[in-house]
């Protein structure tokens, strides 16, 4: 059993030592674009964004945050758009609720629109609500469209700290298609 651990990190370091490499020959960064609710989802968030600088390396992304709340402010709207719009990957870490606020649907919309279908990945990070109806799935639903609609692959974490189904080594496939 150690045997097969040791060989599964060795050849895991293998692979991400050669992202590494593509990620400095190519001199592409990775566009990577944050959306959260409050600290704990923030938290969340920044474990997506460890994992791919594991996988890329640090000096190969870009991150931009945005916070929620502050996306009605108009210098943070105007600029949240424009980096939701190039990133290559969307990281959007909330709660589930019935709905989200107007406004949020209102920016989504916008930076769809001029994202204009470039190739990415939404990794959607839905922490559950207390006291929410069960059989209530808006959050979900809502970012699932947004992923279809934006041609963006998506990638689901159901509870903070657990791994995200679909990131592996093979993420920088996003940036080459961008």
């Amino acid at each position: 059993m150690q045997l097969m651990k040791q060989t599964i990190l060795k050849d895991r370091n293998e692979t991400v030592n050669r992202l590494s490499i593509a990620c400095s020959d190519a001199e592409y960064t990775l566009n990577v674009a944050i959306v959260y609710q409050d600290a704990p989802t923030r938290q969340w968030a920044g474990r997506v964004q460890d994992r791919l600088v594991e996988l890329v390396g640090e000096a190969a992304i870009h991150c931009t945050e945005w916070k929620i709340d502050d996306l009605t402010e108009a210098g943070t709207y105007s600029k949240s758009v424009a980096a939701l719009a190039r990133a290559d990957v969307i990281v959007v870490a909330l709660y589930e609720a019935e709905r989200l606020p107007a406004a949020f649907y209102l920016w989504v919309n916008l930076w769809l629109q001029v994202r204009s279908g470039l190739p990415g990945a939404l990794v959607a990070l839905v922490a559950p609500t207390e006291g929410l109806h069960h059989g209530s799935r808006e959050t979900r639903r809502y970012l699932c469209a947004v992923a279809s609609q934006g041609r963006l692959d998506l990638l689901e974490g159901n509870q903070p700290g657990e791994p995200i189904r679909g990131l592996r080594e093979d993420i920088f496939q996003w940036a080459k298609a961008a």
